[in-house]
């Protein structure tokens, strides 16, 4: 018989109490595997979300973000940015996943950043970069990146820019948690 512990003191913490809200890719009607081509250059090419979450679990907010069109953004670092690509966090304090899979293979420049938008230059808060694939299209590449305890005045507005080579299908979602 197990009787407190690790297992009684982490049950329900961490991800089984918290609001989540779920952001698909453009024209994604689940969370990957409905691959769209991005706009932009293949240096700079930021996600593009819906602008609703497609889940929410215990109590999540399906608006809890505000998309906003890189077009409308002063100050973003892309050049003829996509539309519902900047996001924007209410005051709070967030784990954060965003999840992707491209149809490219073996690309050297593929990785995915969490970006937020400065006056001079726009500030990268991390890095991920995903180890080569060379599984079945349309999942060669699959990229994770994990944050947590993001913290938002409210008035911050972040970007994920992914590129890869060329212009090659894409899904993805995010993964948000409100922690507090």
């Amino acid at each position: 018989m197990i009787r407190g512990g690790i297992v009684g003191g982490l049950y329900g913490k961490g991800g089984g109490a918290n609001p989540v809200s779920y952001y698909y890719g453009k024209r994604q009607t689940k969370r990957v595997g409905q691959n769209y081509t991005p706009r932009g250059t293949e240096t700079s090419s930021p996600a593009e979300f819906k602008a609703s979450a497609g889940e929410v679990y215990n109590g999540g907010n399906p608006n809890i973000l505000t998309i906003l069109n890189g077009s409308a953004v002063s100050d973003i670092d892309i050049d003829n940015p996509p539309n519902r690509s900047v996001i924007q966090f209410p005051t709070g304090r967030y784990n954060i996943i965003f999840q992707g899979y491209s149809e490219s293979a073996y690309v050297l420049n593929f990785r995915v950043e969490l970006r937020q938008i400065m006056s001079k230059k726009d500030d990268i808060v991390v890095v991920e970069t995903p180890g080569y694939s060379g599984s079945p299209t349309p999942a060669r590449t699959e990229f994770l990146l994990s944050w947590h305890d993001l913290i938002s005045k409210g008035t911050e507005q972040f970007y994920f820019l992914f590129p890869i080579g060329g212009n090659h299908k894409r899904s993805h979602f995010l993964r948000v948690e409100k922690v507090a």
